[in-house]
């Protein structure tokens, strides 16, 4: 198997370190491409809108909880449903999705970035001009 590199969280400031996580939320929207124009018109933009997905993968914690699919307290357990949704996803994708963008491969890039602090964010577009955008972002105890 090929070693990866994680890229680190250059937002992260050293001079606040962040609690382990304790447990892993999975997110998922799906909305048309209508709607996600409407939602990133410059002259409408609310990038706190809880129906909105978020620009920084760790801001999804602040959405609506109607896009929360799950809490985990297990990171390969978190993995596993983000590698599903992603599958059933690319069942539906617009364009062909190369399979080096799918299978275990991506899961176990996922697992790794989970366990360092690096939550996989991933969006695709599908057929019928949908949208769909899911990720995996740890939380410490007190986050709810």
């Amino acid at each position: 198997m090929t070693t990866h590199a994680i890229a680190p969280d250059t937002t992260r400031r050293p001079d606040r370190p962040q609690p382990a996580p304790t447990h892993w939320h999975g997110y998922l929207w799906t909305g048309s491409g209508q709607e996600w124009e409407r939602l990133g018109k410059a002259d409408s933009l609310d990038l706190a809108s809880p129906d909105r997905p978020p620009v920084r993968t760790a801001e999804w914690l602040r959405k609506s909880p109607r896009l929360l699919q799950g809490t985990w307290p297990d990171p390969a357990a978190a993995r596993d449903w983000l590698a599903g949704e992603w599958e059933k996803a690319c069942e539906h994708a617009l364009n062909p999705v190369p399979d080096w963008v799918r299978g275990d491969d991506r899961a176990e890039r996922a697992l790794l970035a989970i366990q360092t602090g690096c939550w996989p964010s991933y969006a695709l577009w599908l057929r019928g001009g949908m949208l769909v955008c899911m990720a995996v972002v740890g939380a410490a105890d007190g986050c709810h």
